[in-house]
């Protein structure tokens, strides 16, 4: 599984969330690294400096089970467009508590 970082490979660092029309935290785990590459691409297009990191698929109960944020997986070939319009997310730091960003 794929999910994008502050730093490649540094899950520590920060993880993208997406937050939904509730303002809850979703953090988005790709089944397919071409997929997150994708979705990370359209992301850096509007000036976010994240990266791509890969993680043990066992780790996602766990890692947000831990910090009490939902996520959802993106299967392969499934296609996740940002809207601009009401981008908003959270960097999820390992200090828990979110740092957010709003376009």
């Amino acid at each position: 599984m794929y999910l994008l970082t502050k730093i490649e490979g540094v899950v520590e660092s920060g993880v993208y969330a997406s937050v939904d029309d509730d303002g809850h935290a979703i953090v988005q785990f790709f089944v397919s690294k071409d997929d997150a590459i994708m979705y990370n691409t359209m992301l850096e297009a509007i000036d976010q400096d994240i990266h791509v990191t890969e993680v043990d698929s066992e780790m996602v109960d766990k890692f947000c089970g831990a910090l009490g944020h939902a996520y959802t997986v993106v299967d392969e070939g499934e296609i996740v467009i940002p809207k601009l319009e009401t981008l908003h997310h959270v960097m999820i730091e390992d200090d828990h508590l979110p740092e957010t960003d709003f376009l």
